[in-house]
């Protein structure tokens, strides 16, 4: 079955890709203000990497699923509801997480937690079509690769 990325596709994988980006040069960079008064900071998290890189991915696959979920639910396949909801969460989720990761926010874990739970739910609705819609399969997988990464973290 071929794929079409569509134009929101794209725009969502640039903004992921430019989330990425900031948390990797904005927050590793020391910007020399020596001038400036030193304020306390709050207590920033720190994410690895693949929590980032599962969630980013997690968002491409999963609006690639919606796209087709969108499409079968168009020709009348109602079975697809339940997924389409359950990926539209995750998706949002997973972007919130990849913002307020790479600002290095505090609620970070608490955000990775409402991921897991998430990611759980929508690998269990995508592995009901994977055997028929190769864009489910991959989402379920991006899914089970975000778990695997989110209970590293939770568990630092």
């Amino acid at each position: 079955m071929e794929q079409k990325i569509s134009r929101k596709q794209i725009l969502g994988l640039g903004a992921t890709t430019m989330a990425l980006l900031a948390s990797s040069s904005v927050l590793g960079h020391d910007h020399g203000d020596k001038k400036a008064p030193k304020k306390k900071k709050a207590e920033k998290i720190s994410v690895p990497g693949s929590a980032l890189e599962a969630s980013s991915a997690c968002i491409l696959k999963g609006r690639i699923c919606i796209n087709m979920c969108v499409d079968m639910l168009a020709e009348g396949h109602k079975e697809m509801v339940d997924c389409l909801r359950s990926v539209e969460e995750t998706v949002a989720l997973c972007d919130a997480f990849v913002v307020l990761s790479s600002l290095g926010s505090a609620s970070t874990k608490k955000l990775a937690s409402i991921c897991l739970e998430s990611c759980e739910r929508c690998a269990a609705q995508c592995d009901k079509h994977a055997d028929h819609h190769e864009e489910c399969k991959s989402c379920g997988e991006a899914c089970k690769a975000c778990i695997s990464e989110f209970k590293k973290l939770l568990a630092a």
